[in-house]
């Protein structure tokens, strides 16, 4: 099927935009703020939504991308510029750590997931940023968020490591929010293309938003993720880029959902998936180089 993801309370309206253009030198009055270019260790003054940005300093293109978060008060919960081990990781099924990457599946009819030894608060603000590679198509990778275990893990192909079409019997990860990023059209997919969407509760077959990326989410290098959530208005706001590490000035997808309804009020995982299926072309690589996750 398809993946990244984080879930939508039901009957939570939605809407898309594909309008994903770099960020301006200077921001409008009424912009939203934009992603300062940092370390997601680094700290420094609170960012107010609605203040002025400066312009966006020029991106070194000889250095990997760095994911960059707001600034904040508040300390990380991780951030991971690489991944030299698995520390703060726990990996099910075809996850590993292989040569500074995050491997969630290679090869064929695999499904792995990967949550942080870290929960977070479902009431609280958060801010996540992760930048995935695809070598060929398969069928995707989702950022989950899960109030079911360190160790769950869903089907491989279309369930793309989180979840699984129902009354199958296969594995879908439960009570769970994801934002998939989905590169192989099943016949239960609302486009048969490539399409960013959310979902709930491991149902593949139930999008409660979704777009179109715009540009491929594999084969062409590396693609920019940033996800957040705004818990005092329940809103879901989904940036993507292959053009550069930086944030674009519009989400391309936005949903309303309380995160709290969906995965329960007690602490909560958090995570990436990926999967493979039987038809994929042969050794496919699904892989993370940068995943970083700041509480707002």
């Amino acid at each position: 099927m398809a993946a990244v993801a984080v879930l939508a309370a039901a009957g939570a309206g939605a809407f898309s935009a594909s309008s994903a253009t770099e960020v301006p030198a200077a921001a409008p009055p009424d912009a939203r703020p934009v992603l300062v270019l940092a370390n997601a260790a680094s700290s420094g003054p609170a960012i107010h939504e609605q203040t002025r940005v400066a312009p966006a300093p020029a991106v070194d293109r000889t250095r990997q991308p760095t994911v960059r978060m707001p600034m904040s008060k508040v300390a990380p919960v991780f951030s991971y510029q690489g991944f030299p081990d698995d520390a703060g990781l726990r990996l099910n099924g075809s996850a590993t750590v292989t040569d500074g990457r995050l491997v969630l599946a290679s090869g064929r009819d695999r499904a792995g997931s990967a949550w942080a030894t870290t929960t977070i608060d479902p009431s609280r603000s958060f801010s996540t940023g992760f930048t995935f590679e695809i070598s060929k198509i398969s069928d995707g990778i989702a950022f989950v968020v899960q109030g079911q275990s360190r160790s769950a893990r869903g089907s491989s192909g279309e369930g793309l490591g989180y979840g699984a079409r129902p009354n199958t019997g296969r594995p879908r990860i439960q009570p769970s929010l994801a934002v998939e990023f989905d590169t192989w059209p099943n016949r239960f997919d609302p486009v048969d293309r490539q399409h960013v969407a959310v979902t709930r509760n491991g149902d593949v077959t139930r999008h409660l938003g979704w777009t179109e990326p715009g540009f491929s989410l594999y084969g062409r290098g590396a693609v920019h993720v940033w996800i957040d959530y705004d818990a005092r208005m329940h809103r879901l706001r989904v940036y993507a880029s292959r053009n550069s590490g930086f944030r674009p000035a519009e989400p391309l997808l936005t949903t309303w959902v309380d995160l709290r309804l969906v995965v329960g009020t007690g602490p909560a995982h958090v995570g990436l998936t990926g999967g493979t299926g039987i038809t994929t072309v042969a050794d496919p690589v699904e892989s993370v180089v940068a995943w970083n996750l700041k509480l707002r």
